[in-house]
């Protein structure tokens, strides 16, 4: 990494304020005191004895040998079994070798059994399902030839240790004022001269000759704008008389805007900007229209010195600050301005909480989706918090500015978004009421879920067919409602774990029992009473109950039209009520139900309708 040669003023390090002018302190402290420190002790170490391993041949292990071990030999060659009497799992294990003698010869790819097998060479030929790609071939010969790097890594400290040790630690303790050396020399102008002098001092240098005019110009241009000095700047900065020409130079500098522009470009690197989503399989429009938009507020934030904390109170919670602009709602693209990992909900958020924490605390916090962070005071749990508070936003587009010129622009895209949401109501409803009238079949299909995979993208569906994802949802429903110990579906959970070849007799059996207890949805007992033969006709009794429930209060709602009064809320009978809950969902306490259908942006819900209606809808939305 190459940084500028650092400013020398004075004044310029007093009137720095806010956010930017910390960046440019903060670079220049950096500089000073950790990069040019240890540059000269690299250069007294130069020729003494390194680390063991060095990173890159740590990172070459992990990223080109390890992987391609777990995927394709550690099943045959691993800790439960051995074929050949070899492991792979280990260095010493491959040293040790096999059943044909020793593995590897670190140093020397060319005589190393293992290099020989995976070549297809002296008839051994592995793994036997596939010659590896000569790429993963040619990683494997690199990683001999230079010595066969295995690093170890250090057991996972308790996590009590963790917590222990976090409270010592530097990176969490509160910032702690360090006074500047007492540093006698006219050359000091300011604190971090002072700093540097020491240094230079303790390694028996001394300062450099201060640069001329000519070269302080291009430096500060450089460095705070990124673009060098026209001629006329020079030549006028040159002559300039006034003692204070460079420090007037700097501020020029500072309020131009190509210091935002330049200085936003670091942010906007931590905060991940891109102008597309990634892959999207081509049906969803790739390219985010207006990321433009979250770019230029950035600049402007720069431009205006803007406090940090306000930087980034603006890109995390905009939507909830009362004393924002409307044009501040383009923050928040930090949080919405990432890959879309072909719609999987899950990856998305972990993205989101990854550039909010990494972004802003320099911590890792995604390590903690599948365990407690191994060496820093966060658990499991606080990730999942997190991953709570984004799983329970909505993502939607908002208009920054209706100041539009052109009249027919602004009519033209109206007209084409009143189309999109007509046909997404449309396609909605439809779909909503498919699912309503399909409840046997859904909840059938629970009994043989190998049929309808989770991730299944590539698949084409028809109007009639059931939809993987809805069998999804229905799943994670009958999980909630078996928790909650839910009175409609008591029956359906117990007859679900039923063996086929005694499902008559445990299903009599358990409606007898439920009759005389009570703790079931007396419309279910009733529809049941005579009990099912098997697991198939259960859930037909069940789905004939919904319908019925379902044609009650379509009634209902048709006959309030028809006396020009707005529908019911719930039904009169509270146990056809706890049913109709299930079908259209609970608006008082905003649970949607396994029928309905996530709002929002066609990549959150495009699962839940058949093919054509989606190819139509992403027309429409492109």
């Amino acid at each position: 990494m190459t940084f500028p040669p650092p400013l020398r003023s004075r004044q310029v390090c007093l009137q720095m304020t806010g956010f930017t002018r910390c960046v440019q302190f903060s670079l220049m402290f950096l500089i000073a005191v950790v990069l040019i420190p240890a540059l000269l002790q690299a250069q007294q170490n130069s020729g003494s004895e390194g680390t063991a391993h060095s990173e890159a041949q740590i990172e070459f292990f992990e990223n080109r040998v390890r992987p391609i071990l777990i995927q394709r030999c550690i099943e045959c060659h691993g800790a439960e079994k051995q074929e050949a009497g070899l492991r792979v799992d280990s260095l010493n294990e491959l040293l040790k070798g096999g059943d044909s003698g020793r593995a590897i010869v670190p140093g020397n790819s060319s005589k190393s059994l293992f290099i020989q097998a995976i070549r297809h060479e002296n008839e051994i030929e592995m793994p036997p399902d596939g010659k590896l790609s000569e790429l993963e071939i040619a990683g494997f010969q690199q990683w001999v030839d230079e010595g066969a790097v295995w690093p170890t890594a250090k057991a996972p400290l308790p996590k009590s240790t963790i917590v222990e040790a976090a409270k010592t630690h530097w990176a969490f303790l509160p910032r702690v004022r360090i006074e500047a050396p007492n540093e006698t020399d006219a050359w000091v102008r300011n604190s971090i001269d002072a700093f540097v002098l020491r240094t230079l001092r303790k390694n028996g240098l001394s300062p450099s000759a201060e640069a001329d005019r000519r070269t302080l110009i291009r430096r500060a241009s450089f460095t705070l704008t990124g673009l060098p000095p026209t001629a006329e700047e020079v030549a006028k900065f040159v002559e300039d008389p006034d003692p204070l020409a460079y420090e007037k130079l700097v501020d020029n500098l500072l309020d131009s805007l190509g210091y935002g522009e330049h200085w936003a470009r670091h942010w906007l690197d931590v905060a991940r900007y891109s102008d597309t989503k990634g892959y999207v399989y081509a049906r969803e429009e790739r390219f985010w229209t207006n990321a433009w938009a979250y770019r230029d507020w950035v600049v402007r934030a720069m431009n205006i010195d803007m406090p940090y904390d306000r930087f980034l109170l603006l890109q995390i919670a905009a939507d909830q600050i009362s004393d924002r602009s409307s044009h501040d709602l383009a923050a928040m693209g930090f949080l919405t301005l990432g890959r879309r990992f072909l719609g999987v909900r899950r990856d998305v958020i972990d993205d989101r909480i990854d550039v909010v924490s990494r972004g802003t605390m320099g911590l890792t916090v995604s390590c903690a989706r599948c365990h407690d962070h191994k060496y820093d005071p966060i658990p499991t749990a606080d990730y999942y918090s997190l991953y709570g508070v984004f799983d329970s936003c909505v993502e939607e587009q908002t208009v920054l500015s209706e100041n539009i010129d052109d009249e027919s622009f602004r009519a033209e895209l109206q007209k084409r978004q009143a189309k999109l949401n007509e046909a997404l109501t449309k396609a909605t409803l439809e779909s909503t009421k498919r699912i309503r009238e399909r409840v046997a079949d859904y909840l059938f299909a629970q009994s043989e879920l190998n049929k309808y995979p989770a991730d299944g993208f590539d698949q084409v569906f028809q109007k009639n067919d059931l939809l993987p994802a809805i069998v999804r949802n229905w799943s994670r429903f009958l999980r909630a409602a078996e928790i909650n110990e839910d009175p409609v579906f008591s029956i359906w959970l117990r007859c679900a774990q039923f063996p086929s070849d005694q499902f008559a007799e445990s299903a009599a059996n358990l409606i007898a029992k439920v009759q005389l207890n009570g703790s079931a949805n007396p419309l279910i007992v009733r529809a049941l009473s005579n009990p099912p033969k098997s697991f198939r006709e259960c859930c037909d009794q069940y789905g004939k109950v919904f319908a019925d429930v379902d044609q009650e209060w379509c009634a209902t709602i048709d006959l309030a039209v028809a006396k020009n009064r707005s529908g019911p809320g719930e039904l009169t009978d509270p146990n056809a009520e706890e049913i109709r809950r299930v079908l259209y969902g609970d608006v008082l306490y905003e649970k949607p139900g396994p029928c309905r259908i996530p709002k929002g942006p066609i990549s959150h819900s495009e699962t839940y309708f058949d093919s054509d209606t989606l190819t139509e809808l992403w027309k429409l939305q492109g």
